[in-house]
């Protein structure tokens, strides 16, 4: 007879102790748990600043001294920005909650709502200033002690440039003369670090310089007559402020180079409604109009264009700008409503369908073409023309090619082919001439010197170069028997490369990834390709770089920083990786957790970075390069320690089809193995590598909550997908029922009799197919499901506009032709053409703003069941989306208490609610939930 070990028993009756204190997850507990978010780092790598938020309520921001581990914290404080000197932070402060439910429920007009308070927190001193009434701020991005915002200033005569008066810390101005008292916005400059402001008044728009202290605004004067329009700088190193211009009309569009120097910005001396601008350009005590006669290659009729902003290349050398049509003022008519014409004309040549047309109206009108202005031959270009009418600059502007593409040839094949694909063009910046480079491609990578470009051809599958001196074209991959393209792609369309991790300095190397592995390849040709980190697809082990400078041009090889992930295990961590030489990367970390993208500190070898498992909060960590003794800086982790949670395996098993797949089973944390537990099983297609993966107890946008049914004793079961061609439904069929029977098999806890089915979307889809297959499930909940391919393909996505051809030949529905040459699939694989074989009771949520799914495929399905007298409920969220928006807080709420009150019921024995036994009556939506 086996013994017992007393200190073991002792062990699990102290765990199970402790465990029976902590307090399953509610639905009301997603308000109070909080999280982590928008971490910024100074370049000093001093200070760590985020926001800690809860789901709903007021949040705090949290200012860090790395070095002294002192916290501070601003209540309500959000939208941060550390100074580029890393003096200061600025931030916005929300009112309370409180004043902000009070507010919207008495409809209180926007105008008269409570502002926000611009906040400043000066590290050094800890001095925190407060201005209320804030309409927004901005500082250097770079440098400068400076910071401007706009504010109001109650019963007050705003101080004017001259008077060059300072506002005190409550930002009011005390006015010097009795006069009626009214209120008006000004700008206020203020130094946090000397205390120093001033402030202006009629300030329409206002740019500071990217590395210095300097400012410049617009101010505007109407009378009569128009309007008269002023540029001032305020120089904060002197304090000093000069009007630089001055014209009748409108100035749009300023800009200022990195040292404050040079200018550019928009003017139109129009009156009518309808203005159209020219360009100004010039030192800030030399300005001069660019007339559009003077700008190459402009079309005729074309001028710039306010819609685009105008900004410096990083070197100060250019200007860009965005040029269209010359705005035309339409002559209104005089006719009546019943008089007018309303009309969408579906013309079989158009290249977008006419929703998406319409989706991309405001878009296509205020359509802009780059433009440049050289400041060293002081003369215009234009780059960008309705041919060629994308173009990517790089190294900020400063390099001499650019990279243009078009679509307009397989605009409208891509209904139905799926091929997002370009034509490439190489544009010089400083003649406009344009060169093809390729065609129908996907994606072209260019060398930070601008020797070589490399691109995958998607019809053979082998990366080239491109010497972009003789337009050769170079082999690269050829003789390599490693495939560089998704190898797990199982949908019927062009599997997409893993892409370009960067290069050497002088386009020596060019580094390209396959499934595991970095490859270094010469763009000439001249040497073989190496892989230089080796090991990766021996060891299932994925290697990708990690860009810590977001500035960097090219890679420095011999130390690159690089995640490492095992496919297998699901092990992670970081290594530095020798990318000149075939040598395996060393580890630095590797352990079972999943790791953040660290955040490195500009100018200091401090990084941050993230480390998480499923009941290890991402905490943030402090640590340097090497990745010794890193340091934890924040402490979400404590939340946990009062509820129950759970925990997660990682199984294996073999499909139907003979296939080996992986997938996750979270269990209670206080399971007890003689005891039975219901099972939910979630799917969409391959979700094991999220097994680290921690989830924040929050209310569900459309799916079950991986902690949230743990902690009140449901287990979840999270099997991979694979596909065969034509046989979606029964591929999921083959993958998520056979891994429920081996989980059935090995766990003795799993209650065989109350099982059940969750998805959205695809996984929705999924959900309603197995129920026509199988009578094996206890309830099902699908959500925005398609029920009928047939309907379904010849629909639209009308969050884009596109139709849905494309989806079933040749993307995730995986029919793999059209409806008319394949029609026995789309049958086939329709839930709704079985819908007589369901006995699984079902619950849908279709939205009836569904941008993805047309909501009538719900309507489909519902409609069905229901004449079938099957049971089924469908819950329609008005003017959602296909999942349930972020901030719609209501409803998602809703929604968690609603699919599990219906699990609880077929799945615990719970007593069903109101809104399952008898509806919900519409007349009575606005004050009955039905719970």
């Amino acid at each position: 007879m086996r013994q017992t070990n007393p200190f073991l028993l002792l062990f699990i009756l102290f765990t199970v102790s402790l465990t029976a204190q902590k307090k399953s997850i509610s639905v009301s507990d997603f308000d109070t748990w909080k999280q982590i978010q928008h971490k910024q780092l100074s370049e000093n790598g001093q200070y760590l600043v985020y926001e800690y938020n809860p789901g709903m309520g007021d949040g705090t921001l949290v200012i860090t001294n790395l070095t002294t581990g002192k916290t501070d914290s601003i209540a309500r404080g959000y939208d941060a920005s550390i100074s580029g000197n890393s003096n200061f932070v600025a931030f916005k402060i929300k009112a309370p909650i409180d004043i902000r439910r009070k507010e919207e429920t008495e409809k209180t007009k926007k105008s008269k709502r409570v502002k926000d308070t611009l906040g400043i927190f000066v590290f050094k001193t800890n001095q925190t200033f407060k201005y209320a009434d804030n309409s927004g701020f901005q500082l250097p991005e770079e440098g400068g002690n400076w910071l401007a915002y706009k504010t109001i200033v109650k019963g007050a005569k705003p101080v004017d440039v001259e008077e060059n008066d300072t506002i005190t810390d409550e930002a009011e101005a005390k006015p010097t003369k009795k006069k009626k008292a009214k209120n008006d916005t000004v700008l206020v400059a203020f130094n946090p670090l000397t205390k120093d402001s001033i402030a202006f008044k009629n300030v329409e728009a206002y740019t500071w310089s990217k590395s210095e202290n300097i400012l410049v605004f617009s101010q505007e004067e109407k009378d009569s007559l128009g309007t008269k329009s002023t540029l001032v700088k305020f120089d904060g190193n002197t304090k000093e402020t000069d009007t630089i211009f001055t014209s009748e009309g409108i100035i749009k569009q300023t800009a200022l180079d990195k040292s404050g120097s040079r200018l550019g910005f928009l003017l139109s001396k129009d009156t009518t409604d309808v203005k159209n601008y020219q360009l100004y350009v010039g030192a800030t005590n030399a300005i001069s109009q660019i007339n559009e006669s003077s700008i190459a290659k402009l079309p005729n009729g074309w001028q710039p264009s306010d819609y685009q902003k105008v900004y410096f290349s990083d070197d100060s050398k250019r200007l860009f700008f965005g040029t269209a049509k010359a705005k035309v003022e339409h002559v209104k008519d005089t006719l009546l409503g019943v008089e007018r014409e309303g009309l969408d004309v579906w013309s079989w040549t158009d290249t977008e369908l006419q929703p998406m047309q319409k989706l991309n109206a405001k878009k296509d009108q205020r359509k802009t073409y780059l433009a440049v202005y050289d400041f060293e031959g002081k003369k215009a270009l234009q780059l960008e023309d309705t041919l060629v009418p994308d173009v990517h600059l790089y190294d900020d502007g400063n390099l001499k090619y650019a990279i243009g593409n078009t679509d307009e040839a397989y605009r409208k094949a891509s209904s139905w082919s799926a091929l997002f694909i370009n034509d490439y063009y190489l544009i010089d910046t400083e003649t406009g001439q344009k060169t093809k480079l390729v065609e129908g491609q996907n994606r072209i990578w260019i060398g930070p010197s601008q020797k070589y470009a490399v691109y995958y051809n998607r019809n053979d599958s082998i990366y080239y170069s491109i010497n972009l001196s003789t337009q050769k074209h170079q082999a690269l991959t050829a003789q390599l028997e490693v495939p560089f393209y998704d190898e797990l792609n199982d949908s019927p369309t062009d599997p997409r490369p893993y892409g370009v991790a960067g290069w050497t300095e002088k386009d020596e190397a060019v580094f390209i990834y396959d499934r595991y592995d970095i490859w270094k390849i010469d763009p000439s040709g001249a040497s073989n390709p190496k892989n230089v980190t080796t090991n990766g697809r021996t060891s299932k082990t994925e290697y990708r770089y990690l860009q810590l400078d977001r500035d960097e041009e090219f890679i420095s090889p011999k130390k690159a920083l690089v995640s490492v992930f095992n496919e297998e295990t699901k092990k992670a961590g970081y290594a530095y990786a020798n990318l000149l030489n075939e040598r395996a990367p060393s580890n630095i970390v590797f352990d079972d957790f999943s790791f953040g993208t660290p955040l490195k500190a500009k100018n200091a070898d401090v990084l941050v970075y993230s480390k998480e498992t499923y009941t290890q909060y991402p905490d943030l960590w402090k640590t340097t390069t090497s990745f010794k003794n890193p340091v934890k800086v924040t402490d979400g982790q404590q939340q946990l320690g009062k509820y129950k949670w759970g925990k997660v395996s990682l199984e294996s098993w073999t499909n139907y089809d003979g296939v080996k797949l992986q997938g996750l089973l979270y269990v209670p944390e206080d399971l007890d193995p003689s005891k039975k537990y219901p099972l939910v099983s979630y799917f969409y297609e391959r979700l094991s590598d999220s097994y680290h993966r921690f989830y924040d107890p929050t209310p569900s946008r459309s799916t079950i909550n991986k902690v949230f049914y743990p902690s009140n004793n449901y287990i979840i079961f999270i099997p991979d997908i694979v596909y065969k061609e034509g046989h979606p439904g029964e591929s999921a069929y083959n993958c998520i029922v056979s891994g429920i029977e081996a989980m059935e098999a090995k766990y003795s806890f799993i209650d065989s009799d109350h099982l059940a089915l969750q998805g959205q979307s695809w996984g929705g889809y999924q959900t309603a197919y197995i129920i026509t297959k199988t009578d094996k499930f206890a309830a099902a909940m699908a959500g925005a499901p398609v029920s009928n391919m047939t309907s379904a393909y010849g629909g639209i996505r009308w969050s884009t506009g596109m139709s849905r051809m494309f989806q079933y030949e040749h993307t995730q529905s995986r029919i793999g032709g059209t409806l008319w040459d394949e029609f026995d699939l789309y049958v086939e694989n329709s839930p709704l053409f079985k819908a007589p074989n369901i006995t699984t009771p079902l619950l849908m949520m279709h939205n009836d703003k569904d941008g993805a799914v047309p909501w009538y495929q719900g309507i489909e399905f519902f409609v069905a069941l229901r004449r079938l007298d099957k049971p089924v409920w469908m819950l329609s969220y008005n003017n959602e989306p296909h999942n349930l928006k972020g901030d719609s807080w209501g409803n998602r709420k809703d929604l968690s208490i609603r699919m599990m009150q219906f699990f609880d019921h077929y799945l615990k024995g719970e007593k069903a609610p109101d809104w399952m036994t008898k509806g919900r009556p519409a007349k009575e939506k606005e004050f009955n939930k039905g719970y």
